[in-house]
């Protein structure tokens, strides 16, 4: 195997796996609040349910958005930093296959 076939190789497949998983599980969180609290808020209009929920579902609605964007910056942090990483590596894998080969 030559130089430059495979031999040295730094692979980040896999952070690029957990930012795509993250992403994905950030928005279906967010479909399943949404509906639900659409259903709920159906059936309090409906009348199926006591008026006096809306309320309690308006304060759950808030809290929910409120700690869902917490988590979403935190995530959108830990991809950010996963970036660098990313970027770090490949740079540190450029400079060691042109160490390799007896350049700088």
């Amino acid at each position: 195997m030559g130089y430059g076939d495979g031999m040295i190789r730094f692979g980040n497949e896999g952070l690029d796996a957990i930012q795509s998983a993250t992403s994905g599980q950030q928005e279906r969180y967010q479909e399943i609040w949404d509906d639900v609290h659409t259903q709920l808020t159906s059936l309090i209009e409906q009348g199926q349910v006591d008026a006096s929920i809306a309320s309690v579902l308006n304060e759950r609605d808030e809290q929910f958005r409120r700690e869902a964007g917490g988590f979403d910056d935190s995530v959108s942090g830990q991809n950010r930093a996963m970036r660098d990483v990313q970027s770090i590596g490949n740079e540190g894998g450029s400079a060691m296959v042109r160490a390799a080969g007896g350049g700088r």
